[in-house]
């Protein structure tokens, strides 16, 4: 059995409310083998990087085909199987069957994502150990399942050797019995003889017909913490006649210390001249041995059940009309203990406490699965009950039944264990619902990705045929606003990753609330516009200072005010309120919109959650603008609610943030480059058409432009060109972005080139190699041009000969 060590980890690292650590089997201890069974090479590399993450000790073996299992299967070196349901070549069913029926105490749990709540059940009547739905959430889970499913395994395997220890014990016992022997002696207590028969020499360490010389002589062999007794018993016996019986220890002359059984009483001669005490001797040994161990075992056995959350009812009664219940079934369903439960438990005011549901319906006592194992004669495996209680609480119990048999083979009662699976019930629920949300997101995403994708075709297509100034202009104008929304789209989704995953960085500086209401104004102002909403600010005079990034405090009020246009019917009303006192900023975005039930106030900042229906016609949008809102006033030391009367009346969004004291805003340092300078440019792309389109976008703004398509050719061209500013892709054949940044900063020429990375990497990770390489400015991909010409500016300057005047 290996030795488990416990190391917790990161807070980062751990999933949200769980309490589970996981093992650290370094130091000698046994690694944990995990046999992976997926067709998916993703998927298992997904799964063993979660395994490896998260238990220090394991090693990981693939399968991906029918002949990689039979091989595993017949190696059988493995500790815990986790498998996909659907397979190539087969179901994950099948595999579960294979592995049970070739070892049947080995852990399998089911990780698919193609599975259903059938597939679930039917998998765990079959002895699946834990089934998890395939998501990418969920696999931070696996490594707990396994570690849950194999601590449970061994758990058993442990209870059935300490019963399979008990059994050997009492058959221990019971062959010590019946070959012990038992030896006879006498004292006469007028001539101070004794007598022994054969058989006690060799329970003092002598040999056989030893007998001691005199009774003090043998009681100097008791053991010292049972020697006063034992005289004490020997004195009654020969001064008030005393019959006596003890177990007592003594030393042998072979040095072994043995447990004696001795009993004796006084009786006459018959002459009635002469006394004499007459008795037996047994070696004890090995009964007091099998005793001890014995009751270690049971004590064993005792703590087992005591860590095991699992309760235990027993009737020793065919007719099960009395029913004990242990301790952990009594704190379960809150009754006294030594109850007897085997008719409906009444309380004091004659109501019962809680009854008994099997699919909604009650259940009567006949039908209880201990009368039932009893009655049938056979298991009641997996039967799931509700329990409800009178004061509303519910708790959902797996119940396994089984009849106890005489020798005879007839039923003489049965006993049962239950376990509280409602937490496991409700993950259960959870993970459905989880699973319901991810198919709407991927639905809604596919959607809102396919209409801008279709609106900038249908603009190409477009030019294809008409090159008129005007048809030039819509479709710029179209493709423009349909690549900022996909932008937009992108963007949301990143940031929510960052922050669920706690890699946004804060920039905190004192900043008045009423400039950022101004710039999510600015930036939802045409979309209010549109629907004609009329908007009302109700903010103090006095600055509204808080301590916050000014950037992300923008995107938290912008997306609220989208919300609020969105949800709200055309020509509607928005308010943003403001209030300040000693500890808080309260602003408020209140519109009469389509409202909210106040059963789903608190799910709207859950992610993928959204209203059910456009109230203007507008973008339904992915559902994860109010769980970014939420996510980042906490990351901000606020909180975020949602307050409506419920549908049709409007809804209220009140955002708290602590307050700071007023100060005047931090001034930003300008960079290192010196406005105004002009210079050229280069632009490395190994994507041909965004490297060409993007040249000729600063070439029309009047930079001179080069153009490269991979890193070894920017290094080259960058050498005879000497450019002012390069816009480099990191991910470029034959040599990174991160090579040719690095190679321009070695040259004496280009400690001053402005390097700005424009690629689709934008992990906390990826930005610190771009900077470590000497990157000034990290971009992700999709950047507008017109972003990229306001950042070229910033360092350069404007070009000469701006030609930018004759823009539209």
């Amino acid at each position: 059995m290996a030795a488990w060590a416990w190391i917790p980890l990161p807070a980062s690292d751990q999933l949200s409310g769980s309490s589970c650590q996981v093992p650290d089997m370094s130091g000698g201890a046994e690694r944990l083998r995990i046999l992976l069974i997926d067709d998916n090479p993703d998927d298992r590399a997904l799964v063993e990087r979660e395994l490896r993450l998260r238990i220090a000790a394991v090693s990981v073996s693939h399968v991906a085909d029918a002949g990689a299992l039979d091989q595993a299967l017949a190696a059988g070196e493995f500790d815990v199987a986790v498998t996909d349901y659907r397979l190539r070549w087969t179901l994950g069913t099948e595999v579960l069957r294979a592995i049970k029926q070739r070892y049947p105490n080995t852990p399998v749990v089911m990780f698919t994502g193609s599975g259903n709540e059938e597939v679930a059940v039917e998998a765990m009547k079959e002895g699946l150990d834990d089934y998890i739905t395939k998501t990418p959430k969920h696999y931070p889970r696996v490594p707990y399942a396994v570690l849950g499913c194999f601590e449970r395994v061994n758990n058993r395997l442990r209870l059935q050797e300490s019963l399979a220890r008990e059994k050997l014990a009492k058959a221990r016992l019971e062959v010590a019995l019946q070959s012990a022997r038992m030896g006879t002696w006498q004292y006469d207590v007028q001539t101070g003889q004794l007598a022994f028969s054969d058989d006690i020499g060799p329970m003092f360490g002598h040999g056989h017909g030893f007998v001691h010389a005199t009774v003090e002589e043998a009681l100097l062999q008791v053991h010292h913490l049972d020697s006063g007794r034992v005289r004490s018993a020997w004195a009654g016996a020969i001064e008030r006649d005393e019959a006596f019986a003890f177990e007592a220890r003594v030393v042998g002359a072979d040095a072994r210390t043995r447990w004696l059984a001795v009993s004796g009483k006084a009786v006459g001669d018959g002459t009635g001249t002469r006394r004499i005490v007459v008795g037996t001797a047994r070696d004890v040994t090995a009964e007091v041995a099998a005793q001890e161990a014995q009751r270690a075992q049971q004590e064993e056995l005792q703590a087992v059940l005591d860590v095991l959350p699992v309760g235990v009812a027993i009737s020793h009664d065919p007719q099960i009309s009395e029913i004990t219940v242990s301790p952990y079934f009594c704190g379960l369903l809150g009754i006294e203990p030594g109850t007897n439960v085997a008719q409906a438990v009444t309380g004091p005011d004659g109501e019962q406490p809680y009854r008994y549901f099997r699919g909604g319906q009650p259940l009567e006592p006949a039908d209880w699965p201990i009368r039932v194992a009893a009655r049938q004669g056979t298991p009641v495996r997996s039967e799931e009950l509700e329990v409800r209680f009178n004061d509303g609480r519910a708790l959902t119990i797996l119940v396994n039944a089984a009849p106890l048999l005489d020798g005879q083979a007839a039923v003489r009662g049965a006993v049962a264990a239950i376990m509280d699976v409602s937490a496991l019930k409700s993950v259960q629920r959870e993970l459905e619902q989880a699973n319901r949300q991810k198919t709407e997101f991927l639905s809604v995403l596919a959607h809102e990705l396919r209409n801008p994708m279709a609106a900038i075709s249908y603009s190409v297509e477009m030019l294809r045929h008409v090159a008129t100034p005007d048809a030039i202009h819509k479709a710029r104008e179209v493709i423009g606003r349909q690549t900022a929304h996909m932008r937009k789209l992108l963007d949301d989704l990143l940031d929510l990753s960052r922050i669920t995953h706690n890699r946004i960085d804060l920039v905190l500086r004192p900043i008045d609330l009423r400039s950022v209401i101004e710039h999510a104004y600015e930036s939802t102002q045409a979309l209010l516009e549109a629907q004609r909403h009329r908007i009302a600010f109700e903010l103090p005079d006095r600055p509204l200072m808080v301590l916050g990034d000014e950037v992300r405090l923008t995107q938290v009020f912008t997306n609220l005010l989208n919300n609020a246009a969105k949800f709200t019917p055309a020509g509607g009303s928005v308010t943003v309120a403001g209030a300040v006192d000693e500890r808080h900023v309260v602003l408020e975005v209140i519109d009469n919109g389509a409202g909210i039930h106040p059963s789903e106030l608190e799910h709207v900042f859950e992610m993928f959650v959204q209203g059910k229906g456009k109230a203007s016609g507008g973008v339904p949008g992915l559902g994860i603008g109010l769980a970014i809102v939420r996510k980042l006033v906490e990351l901000h030391g606020g909180t975020a609610q949602a307050f409506s009367k419920g549908p049709g009346s409007g809804t209220t969004f009140r955002i708290e943030l602590p307050r700071a004291e007023e100060a005047e805003t931090t001034q930003v340092r300008p960079g290192g480059h010196d406005a105004g300078k002009h210079g050229r440019l280069l632009v490395a792309d190994d994507n041909v058409d965004a490297a060409d389109l993007l040249g000729a976008v600063l070439a029309m703004e009047g930079y001179p432009v080069e153009v490269a398509y991979d890193g070894e050719a920017a290094i080259e061209l960058a050498g005879r060109w000497r450019p002012d500013l390069m816009l480099l892709d990191i991910g470029m054949p034959r040599a990174t972005g991160l090579d040719v940044a690095r190679w321009i900063r070695a040259q004496d020429w280009g400690t001053h080139v402005v390097l700005i990375a424009i690629t689709g990497w934008g992990q906390h990770e990826d930005r610190r190699a771009t900077r470590e390489a000497g990157f000034d400015v990290h971009l992700v991909k999709p950047v507008s041009p017109t972003e990229i010409v306001a950042l070229i500016g910033k360092h350069l300057g404007a070009p000469h000969g701006d030609a930018r005047h004759s823009r539209d």
